[in-house]
Protein backbone atom coordinates (compact mmCIF):
# COMPACT_ATOMS: atom_id res chain seq x y z
CA UNK A 1 0.00 0.00 0.00
CA UNK A 2 1.53 3.32 -1.09
CA UNK A 3 -1.16 6.01 -0.91
CA UNK A 4 1.00 8.86 -2.21
CA UNK A 5 -1.08 11.61 -3.78
CA UNK A 6 1.41 14.14 -5.13
CA UNK A 7 4.95 15.49 -4.81
CA UNK A 8 5.60 19.18 -5.46
CA UNK A 9 8.29 21.84 -5.48
CA UNK A 10 7.52 25.38 -4.33
CA UNK A 11 9.01 28.32 -2.48
CA UNK A 12 8.17 30.99 0.06
CA UNK A 13 9.86 34.30 0.79
CA UNK A 14 11.37 34.99 4.21
CA UNK A 15 13.68 37.37 6.08
CA UNK A 16 17.23 36.00 6.16
CA UNK A 17 19.79 35.44 8.89
CA UNK A 18 23.47 34.62 8.28
CA UNK A 19 24.20 30.94 7.47
CA UNK A 20 24.22 28.66 10.49
CA UNK A 21 26.41 25.79 11.59
CA UNK A 22 25.13 23.21 14.05
CA UNK A 23 26.59 23.31 17.52
CA UNK A 24 26.49 20.67 20.25
CA UNK A 25 23.81 22.69 22.05
CA UNK A 26 21.40 23.11 19.12
CA UNK A 27 18.12 21.19 19.45
CA UNK A 28 17.27 19.57 16.12
CA UNK A 29 14.65 16.91 16.94
CA UNK A 30 12.02 15.67 19.39
CA UNK A 31 13.47 15.34 22.91
CA UNK A 32 16.86 16.55 21.71
CA UNK A 33 17.71 13.26 20.02
CA UNK A 34 15.13 11.16 21.84
CA UNK A 35 16.36 10.96 25.44
CA UNK A 36 15.56 14.45 26.67
CA UNK A 37 19.09 15.19 27.89
CA UNK A 38 20.56 18.71 28.15
CA UNK A 39 23.94 18.14 29.86
CA UNK A 40 25.44 21.50 28.84
CA UNK A 41 22.46 23.69 29.78
CA UNK A 42 22.60 26.08 32.71
CA UNK A 43 19.14 27.68 32.62
CA UNK A 44 17.25 29.95 34.96
CA UNK A 45 14.62 28.19 37.07
CA UNK A 46 12.78 31.28 38.31
CA UNK A 47 10.57 31.62 35.24
CA UNK A 48 7.83 33.43 37.17
CA UNK A 49 10.22 36.28 37.95
CA UNK A 50 9.74 38.93 35.22
CA UNK A 51 13.49 39.56 35.30
CA UNK A 52 14.09 36.05 33.97
CA UNK A 53 12.07 36.69 30.78
CA UNK A 54 14.49 37.44 27.96
CA UNK A 55 11.54 37.86 25.59
CA UNK A 56 7.99 36.63 25.02
CA UNK A 57 5.81 36.69 21.90
CA UNK A 58 2.20 35.76 21.32
CA UNK A 59 1.59 32.92 18.88
CA UNK A 60 -0.93 33.19 16.01
CA UNK A 61 -2.61 29.98 17.22
CA UNK A 62 -2.02 27.08 19.59
CA UNK A 63 0.14 24.02 19.06
CA UNK A 64 1.55 21.07 20.99
CA UNK A 65 4.90 20.37 19.33
CA UNK A 66 8.29 21.18 20.81
CA UNK A 67 10.34 23.95 19.14
CA UNK A 68 13.75 23.50 17.53
CA UNK A 69 16.80 25.74 17.97
CA UNK A 70 19.16 25.89 14.97
CA UNK A 71 21.91 28.43 15.41
CA UNK A 72 20.12 31.76 15.82
CA UNK A 73 16.76 30.42 14.67
CA UNK A 74 13.89 29.13 16.79
CA UNK A 75 11.41 27.00 14.80
CA UNK A 76 7.93 26.05 16.02
CA UNK A 77 4.57 24.91 14.63
CA UNK A 78 1.10 26.45 14.78
CA UNK A 79 -2.31 24.93 14.17
CA UNK A 80 -3.17 23.58 11.77
CA UNK A 81 -0.27 23.59 9.28
CA UNK A 82 2.00 26.60 9.87
CA UNK A 83 5.75 26.62 10.46
CA UNK A 84 7.21 29.78 12.06
CA UNK A 85 10.80 30.93 12.53
CA UNK A 86 11.86 33.48 15.17
CA UNK A 87 15.17 35.14 15.90
CA UNK A 88 16.19 33.19 19.01
CA UNK A 89 17.92 36.21 20.53
CA UNK A 90 15.04 38.69 20.21
CA UNK A 91 11.83 36.76 19.42
CA UNK A 92 11.40 38.73 16.18
CA UNK A 93 9.54 36.72 13.56
CA UNK A 94 11.69 35.98 10.53
CA UNK A 95 9.26 33.98 8.39
CA UNK A 96 6.02 32.02 8.42
CA UNK A 97 4.95 29.29 6.00
CA UNK A 98 1.62 27.46 5.77
CA UNK A 99 1.67 23.85 4.51
CA UNK A 100 -2.01 23.04 3.93
CA UNK A 101 -3.39 20.99 1.06
CA UNK A 102 -4.01 24.18 -0.90
CA UNK A 103 -0.54 25.55 -0.16
CA UNK A 104 1.27 22.52 -1.55
CA UNK A 105 -1.10 21.74 -4.42
CA UNK A 106 0.26 24.39 -6.81
CA UNK A 107 -3.18 24.92 -8.34
CA UNK A 108 -3.38 26.61 -11.71
CA UNK A 109 -5.63 29.65 -12.30
CA UNK A 110 -8.57 27.54 -13.50
CA UNK A 111 -8.47 25.20 -10.51
CA UNK A 112 -8.09 28.13 -8.10
CA UNK A 113 -11.19 29.77 -9.57
CA UNK A 114 -13.10 26.50 -9.32
CA UNK A 115 -12.05 26.04 -5.70
CA UNK A 116 -13.11 29.56 -4.73
CA UNK A 117 -16.49 29.03 -6.40
CA UNK A 118 -16.90 25.64 -4.71
CA UNK A 119 -16.22 27.14 -1.27
CA UNK A 120 -18.84 29.83 -1.79
CA UNK A 121 -21.35 27.21 -2.92
CA UNK A 122 -20.57 25.10 0.14
CA UNK A 123 -21.21 28.09 2.42
CA UNK A 124 -24.69 28.48 0.89
CA UNK A 125 -25.35 24.75 1.25
CA UNK A 126 -24.34 24.89 4.91
CA UNK A 127 -27.05 27.48 5.53
CA UNK A 128 -29.62 24.98 4.20
CA UNK A 129 -28.02 22.04 6.00
CA UNK A 130 -27.90 23.60 9.47
CA UNK A 131 -31.64 23.31 10.31
CA UNK A 132 -31.77 19.81 8.80
CA UNK A 133 -28.89 18.62 10.97
CA UNK A 134 -30.54 20.10 14.04
CA UNK A 135 -33.78 18.34 13.11
CA UNK A 136 -31.96 15.05 12.58
CA UNK A 137 -30.30 15.34 16.00
CA UNK A 138 -33.62 15.87 17.77
CA UNK A 139 -35.56 13.21 15.85
CA UNK A 140 -32.80 10.65 16.19
CA UNK A 141 -32.65 11.17 19.96
CA UNK A 142 -36.38 10.49 20.17
CA UNK A 143 -35.97 7.40 17.99
CA UNK A 144 -33.12 6.04 20.14
CA UNK A 145 -35.49 6.13 23.11
CA UNK A 146 -38.32 4.50 21.15
CA UNK A 147 -36.79 1.98 18.74
CA UNK A 148 -40.15 0.39 17.91
CA UNK A 149 -41.59 3.64 16.57
CA UNK A 150 -41.57 3.11 12.79
CA UNK A 151 -42.80 6.66 12.11
CA UNK A 152 -39.73 8.09 13.87
CA UNK A 153 -37.49 5.63 12.06
CA UNK A 154 -38.91 6.73 8.69
CA UNK A 155 -38.52 10.38 9.66
CA UNK A 156 -34.86 9.84 10.56
CA UNK A 157 -34.23 8.12 7.23
CA UNK A 158 -36.04 10.87 5.31
CA UNK A 159 -34.02 13.67 6.93
CA UNK A 160 -30.76 11.78 6.36
CA UNK A 161 -31.67 11.34 2.71
CA UNK A 162 -32.41 15.06 2.36
CA UNK A 163 -29.07 15.93 3.96
CA UNK A 164 -27.21 13.49 1.69
CA UNK A 165 -28.90 14.98 -1.38
CA UNK A 166 -27.81 18.48 -0.46
CA UNK A 167 -24.27 17.40 0.43
CA UNK A 168 -23.95 15.68 -2.95
CA UNK A 169 -24.36 19.08 -4.64
CA UNK A 170 -20.95 20.20 -3.37
CA UNK A 171 -18.18 20.31 -5.97
CA UNK A 172 -16.01 17.13 -5.70
CA UNK A 173 -12.88 19.33 -5.73
CA UNK A 174 -13.58 20.13 -2.07
CA UNK A 175 -12.94 16.50 -1.08
CA UNK A 176 -9.32 16.99 -2.03
CA UNK A 177 -8.96 19.74 0.57
CA UNK A 178 -11.05 18.38 3.45
CA UNK A 179 -9.21 18.18 6.76
CA UNK A 180 -9.09 14.73 8.35
CA UNK A 181 -10.70 14.28 11.74
CA UNK A 182 -8.61 15.15 14.78
CA UNK A 183 -9.09 15.32 18.52
CA UNK A 184 -9.50 18.87 19.87
CA UNK A 185 -6.55 18.29 22.23
CA UNK A 186 -4.21 16.72 19.69
CA UNK A 187 -5.02 18.85 16.67
CA UNK A 188 -2.82 18.79 13.56
CA UNK A 189 0.40 20.44 14.82
CA UNK A 190 1.63 17.88 17.36
CA UNK A 191 4.59 16.72 15.25
CA UNK A 192 7.93 18.23 16.34
CA UNK A 193 10.03 19.02 13.22
CA UNK A 194 13.61 17.82 12.78
CA UNK A 195 16.65 19.32 11.08
CA UNK A 196 20.10 18.44 9.77
CA UNK A 197 21.25 22.03 10.30
CA UNK A 198 20.59 23.01 6.67
CA UNK A 199 16.96 21.96 6.19
CA UNK A 200 13.83 21.58 8.30
CA UNK A 201 11.64 18.50 7.87
CA UNK A 202 8.08 18.84 9.12
CA UNK A 203 4.89 16.76 9.29
CA UNK A 204 1.34 17.81 10.05
CA UNK A 205 -1.88 15.96 10.76
CA UNK A 206 -3.13 16.34 7.21
CA UNK A 207 -0.58 13.69 6.20
CA UNK A 208 1.74 16.29 4.65
CA UNK A 209 5.54 16.13 4.87
CA UNK A 210 7.64 19.16 3.86
CA UNK A 211 11.27 20.11 3.53
CA UNK A 212 12.22 23.78 4.00
CA UNK A 213 15.53 25.56 3.95
CA UNK A 214 16.41 27.83 6.87
CA UNK A 215 14.90 30.85 5.10
CA UNK A 216 11.50 29.15 4.91
CA UNK A 217 11.63 28.22 1.22
CA UNK A 218 9.76 24.97 0.58
CA UNK A 219 12.12 22.58 -1.21
CA UNK A 220 9.62 19.73 -1.59
CA UNK A 221 6.32 18.58 -0.19
CA UNK A 222 4.61 15.23 -0.15
CA UNK A 223 0.99 14.41 0.65
CA UNK A 224 0.72 10.96 2.16
CA UNK A 225 -2.14 9.10 3.83
CA UNK A 226 -4.13 10.69 6.64
CA UNK A 227 -3.41 9.61 10.24
CA UNK A 228 -4.91 6.24 11.16
CA UNK A 229 -6.91 7.56 14.11
CA UNK A 230 -9.61 10.22 14.37
CA UNK A 231 -7.57 11.73 17.21
CA UNK A 232 -4.87 12.68 14.72
CA UNK A 233 -1.16 11.85 14.84
CA UNK A 234 1.92 12.94 16.76
CA UNK A 235 4.86 10.71 15.73
CA UNK A 236 7.59 13.27 15.03
CA UNK A 237 9.82 12.92 11.95
CA UNK A 238 13.40 11.72 12.50
CA UNK A 239 16.56 11.69 10.42
CA UNK A 240 18.08 8.26 11.04
CA UNK A 241 20.62 6.33 9.00
CA UNK A 242 20.34 8.72 6.05
CA UNK A 243 16.54 8.39 5.91
CA UNK A 244 13.62 10.54 7.00
CA UNK A 245 11.34 8.37 9.15
CA UNK A 246 7.69 9.46 9.39
CA UNK A 247 4.45 7.84 10.51
CA UNK A 248 0.80 8.56 9.71
CA UNK A 249 -0.51 5.00 9.45
CA UNK A 250 2.70 3.05 8.82
CA UNK A 251 6.34 3.69 9.66
CA UNK A 252 7.71 5.01 6.39
CA UNK A 253 11.19 5.96 5.22
CA UNK A 254 11.57 8.82 2.76
CA UNK A 255 14.64 10.01 0.86
CA UNK A 256 15.48 13.36 2.53
CA UNK A 257 16.77 14.71 -0.77
CA UNK A 258 13.67 14.04 -2.87
CA UNK A 259 10.81 12.86 -0.63
CA UNK A 260 10.68 9.54 -2.50
CA UNK A 261 9.22 6.68 -0.44
CA UNK A 262 11.85 4.00 0.24
CA UNK A 263 10.03 1.52 2.48
CA UNK A 264 6.94 1.13 4.64
CA UNK A 265 6.13 -1.05 7.68
CA UNK A 266 2.54 -1.65 8.72
CA UNK A 267 1.88 -1.34 12.46
CA UNK A 268 -0.90 -0.69 14.99
CA UNK A 269 -1.89 2.79 16.19
CA UNK A 270 0.95 4.52 18.01
CA UNK A 271 1.35 8.13 19.13
CA UNK A 272 4.93 7.94 20.43
CA UNK A 273 8.03 8.67 18.40
CA UNK A 274 10.34 5.61 18.14
CA UNK A 275 13.75 5.48 19.78
CA UNK A 276 16.83 4.71 17.68
CA UNK A 277 20.14 2.98 18.31
CA UNK A 278 23.09 1.56 16.40
CA UNK A 279 24.74 -1.85 16.39
CA UNK A 280 28.01 -2.25 14.46
CA UNK A 281 27.37 1.10 12.78
CA UNK A 282 23.89 0.18 11.49
CA UNK A 283 20.73 1.97 12.62
CA UNK A 284 17.59 0.42 14.10
CA UNK A 285 14.23 1.69 15.38
CA UNK A 286 12.51 0.44 18.51
CA UNK A 287 8.95 1.66 18.90
CA UNK A 288 6.86 2.22 22.02
CA UNK A 289 5.10 -1.05 21.21
CA UNK A 290 8.36 -2.97 21.15
CA UNK A 291 8.59 -3.25 17.36
CA UNK A 292 12.16 -3.60 16.07
CA UNK A 293 12.76 -2.22 12.55
CA UNK A 294 15.98 -2.23 10.51
CA UNK A 295 16.41 1.27 9.08
CA UNK A 296 18.36 0.26 5.97
CA UNK A 297 15.42 -1.57 4.36
CA UNK A 298 12.45 -1.46 6.77
CA UNK A 299 12.58 -5.14 7.65
CA UNK A 300 10.75 -5.91 10.88
CA UNK A 301 12.94 -8.02 13.14
CA UNK A 302 11.88 -10.20 16.13
CA UNK A 303 9.77 -7.86 18.28
CA UNK A 304 7.90 -7.69 21.59
CA UNK A 305 4.72 -6.27 20.00
CA UNK A 306 3.26 -5.16 23.34
CA UNK A 307 -0.49 -4.54 23.51
CA UNK A 308 -3.04 -3.22 25.97
CA UNK A 309 -6.11 -5.24 24.94
CA UNK A 310 -8.78 -2.86 26.29
CA UNK A 311 -6.98 0.32 25.13
CA UNK A 312 -5.07 -0.71 22.05
CA UNK A 313 -4.11 2.87 21.16
CA UNK A 314 -2.50 3.72 24.54
CA UNK A 315 1.16 3.99 23.48
CA UNK A 316 2.18 7.63 23.74
CA UNK A 317 5.85 8.18 24.60
CA UNK A 318 9.42 7.60 23.45
CA UNK A 319 11.62 4.86 24.94
CA UNK A 320 14.85 5.84 26.67
CA UNK A 321 18.11 4.37 25.31
CA UNK A 322 20.97 4.06 27.82
CA UNK A 323 24.05 2.28 26.49
CA UNK A 324 22.95 -1.21 25.48
CA UNK A 325 19.62 -0.98 27.30
CA UNK A 326 16.22 0.42 26.36
CA UNK A 327 13.59 1.42 28.93
CA UNK A 328 9.92 1.41 27.88
CA UNK A 329 6.82 2.30 29.92
CA UNK A 330 3.16 2.19 28.97
CA UNK A 331 -0.23 1.57 30.53
CA UNK A 332 -3.90 2.46 30.84
CA UNK A 333 -5.88 3.65 33.85
CA UNK A 334 -7.04 0.77 36.03
CA UNK A 335 -5.90 -1.80 33.43
CA UNK A 336 -2.14 -1.99 33.02
CA UNK A 337 1.13 -0.37 33.98
CA UNK A 338 4.31 -1.91 32.60
CA UNK A 339 7.95 -0.85 32.74
CA UNK A 340 10.46 -2.90 30.74
CA UNK A 341 14.23 -2.95 30.59
CA UNK A 342 15.40 -4.49 27.30
CA UNK A 343 18.98 -5.30 26.29
CA UNK A 344 20.48 -4.63 22.85
CA UNK A 345 22.78 -7.46 21.66
CA UNK A 346 26.39 -6.70 20.75
CA UNK A 347 26.19 -8.01 17.18
CA UNK A 348 23.83 -7.46 14.26
CA UNK A 349 23.62 -11.22 13.71
CA UNK A 350 22.27 -11.75 17.24
CA UNK A 351 19.96 -8.75 17.02
CA UNK A 352 18.46 -9.87 13.71
CA UNK A 353 18.03 -13.42 14.95
CA UNK A 354 16.58 -12.73 18.40
CA UNK A 355 15.75 -9.03 18.73
CA UNK A 356 16.07 -7.27 22.08
CA UNK A 357 16.05 -9.44 25.20
CA UNK A 358 14.15 -8.67 28.39
CA UNK A 359 16.36 -7.87 31.40
CA UNK A 360 13.43 -7.21 33.74
CA UNK A 361 9.78 -6.20 33.81
CA UNK A 362 8.01 -4.37 36.65
CA UNK A 363 4.33 -3.61 37.18
CA UNK A 364 3.96 0.12 37.83
CA UNK A 365 0.99 2.42 38.41
CA UNK A 366 -1.92 1.56 36.15
CA UNK A 367 -2.11 4.84 34.28
CA UNK A 368 -1.40 6.29 30.87
CA UNK A 369 2.20 7.40 30.38
CA UNK A 370 2.34 10.45 28.15
CA UNK A 371 5.68 11.52 29.61
CA UNK A 372 8.71 9.65 28.30
CA UNK A 373 10.90 7.84 30.87
CA UNK A 374 14.26 9.15 32.00
CA UNK A 375 17.33 7.22 33.23
CA UNK A 376 20.09 8.89 35.24
CA UNK A 377 22.82 7.56 37.53
CA UNK A 378 21.27 4.13 38.03
CA UNK A 379 17.65 5.27 38.47
CA UNK A 380 14.63 5.20 36.16
CA UNK A 381 12.15 8.07 36.48
CA UNK A 382 8.58 7.75 35.17
CA UNK A 383 5.57 10.07 35.45
CA UNK A 384 1.94 9.02 35.03
CA UNK A 385 -1.02 10.85 33.55
CA UNK A 386 -2.37 10.84 37.13
CA UNK A 387 0.71 12.81 38.31
CA UNK A 388 2.35 9.92 40.18
CA UNK A 389 6.14 10.30 40.05
CA UNK A 390 7.91 6.93 40.38
CA UNK A 391 11.61 6.12 40.73
CA UNK A 392 13.03 2.62 40.25
CA UNK A 393 16.41 0.91 40.21
CA UNK A 394 17.69 0.83 36.62
CA UNK A 395 19.44 -2.53 37.10
CA UNK A 396 16.60 -4.44 38.74
CA UNK A 397 13.31 -2.53 38.40
CA UNK A 398 12.91 -2.42 42.19
CA UNK A 399 10.80 0.54 43.36
CA UNK A 400 12.76 3.28 45.16
CA UNK A 401 9.79 5.56 45.83
CA UNK A 402 6.39 6.58 44.47
CA UNK A 403 5.15 10.12 45.07
CA UNK A 404 1.87 11.81 44.18
CA UNK A 405 2.76 15.34 43.10
CA UNK A 406 1.09 17.82 45.47
CA UNK A 407 -1.13 20.63 44.27
CA UNK A 408 -3.44 21.05 41.31
CA UNK A 409 -2.21 18.95 38.42
CA UNK A 410 -3.53 17.80 35.05
CA UNK A 411 -2.42 15.60 32.15
CA UNK A 412 1.36 15.26 32.06
CA UNK A 413 2.04 15.77 28.37
CA UNK A 414 5.51 17.38 28.71
CA UNK A 415 8.09 14.63 28.98
CA UNK A 416 10.72 14.22 31.68
CA UNK A 417 13.98 16.00 30.89
CA UNK A 418 17.43 15.98 32.51
CA UNK A 419 18.68 19.57 32.42
CA UNK A 420 22.26 19.63 33.68
CA UNK A 421 21.71 18.15 37.16
CA UNK A 422 17.96 18.81 37.43
CA UNK A 423 14.86 16.94 36.27
CA UNK A 424 12.13 18.95 34.57
CA UNK A 425 8.49 17.85 34.44
CA UNK A 426 5.22 19.60 33.72
CA UNK A 427 1.52 19.23 33.07
CA UNK A 428 -1.14 20.66 30.80
CA UNK A 429 -2.70 23.30 33.07
CA UNK A 430 0.64 25.02 33.52
CA UNK A 431 2.30 23.62 36.64
CA UNK A 432 5.97 22.88 35.95
CA UNK A 433 8.77 22.01 38.30
CA UNK A 434 12.44 21.20 38.61
CA UNK A 435 13.39 18.24 40.81
CA UNK A 436 16.63 17.09 42.36
CA UNK A 437 17.54 13.62 41.04
CA UNK A 438 17.97 10.93 43.66
CA UNK A 439 16.28 8.53 46.02
CA UNK A 440 14.05 11.07 47.73
CA UNK A 441 11.53 13.49 46.26
CA UNK A 442 12.81 17.07 46.41
CA UNK A 443 11.44 20.02 44.43
CA UNK A 444 13.96 22.71 43.52
CA UNK A 445 11.47 25.07 41.88
CA UNK A 446 7.76 25.10 41.10
CA UNK A 447 6.42 27.30 38.30
CA UNK A 448 3.16 28.39 36.72
CA UNK A 449 3.78 28.71 32.98
CA UNK A 450 0.19 28.82 31.73
CA UNK A 451 -1.63 26.18 29.71
CA UNK A 452 1.06 24.13 28.00
CA UNK A 453 1.33 20.76 26.24
CA UNK A 454 4.77 21.31 24.75
CA UNK A 455 8.14 20.30 26.21
CA UNK A 456 10.68 23.11 26.72
CA UNK A 457 14.11 23.14 25.12
CA UNK A 458 17.40 24.44 26.53
CA UNK A 459 20.46 25.98 24.88
CA UNK A 460 23.33 27.15 27.08
CA UNK A 461 21.81 29.50 29.68
CA UNK A 462 18.48 30.07 27.88
CA UNK A 463 15.28 28.02 28.19
CA UNK A 464 12.63 28.25 25.47
CA UNK A 465 9.01 27.32 26.17
CA UNK A 466 6.06 27.21 23.79
CA UNK A 467 2.78 27.48 25.71
CA UNK A 468 -0.68 27.48 24.16
CA UNK A 469 -0.60 31.26 23.76
CA UNK A 470 3.03 32.40 23.78
CA UNK A 471 6.65 31.50 23.15
CA UNK A 472 9.06 32.46 25.96
CA UNK A 473 12.81 32.73 26.33
CA UNK A 474 14.04 32.64 29.95
CA UNK A 475 17.56 33.60 31.01
CA UNK A 476 19.19 34.08 34.40
CA UNK A 477 19.91 37.78 35.02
Amino acid sequence: MKPIIFLLLSASIGVTLPPTHLSATDVTSWRNGGNGLYPHANPATNWNDPRAILWEVETPDWGNATPLIIGKRLIYTVEPTTLICLDAATGQQLWEVSNSYEDVANLGPEAQTRLIRAKRQKEMLEIELKPLREELYKVNRRYQRDKDNTALRDQVQAVRKEIATLEAKADPILKRFELPKAHATNGYASFTPCSDGQYIYNCNGLGIVTKHDLEGNRVWSKVMEKPDHNWGGSVSPQLIGGKLIVRFSDYTALDPETGEELWRVENPINFGTPSAFQVEGKSFLYTGRGELIRVSDGKKLPSQDWVIPEKKFAFFNTNFVSGNRVYAVHGAKGLQGDLYCMEIPETIAELEANGLQKVWHTNVSQERYYASPLVHEGLVYIFTMGQIFQVLEADTGELVYSHKIPGRMDRTFPGLLLVNDMIYAGEENGTAFFLKPGREYEELARLDVGECRSTPIFKDDVAYLRTMEKVFAFKAR
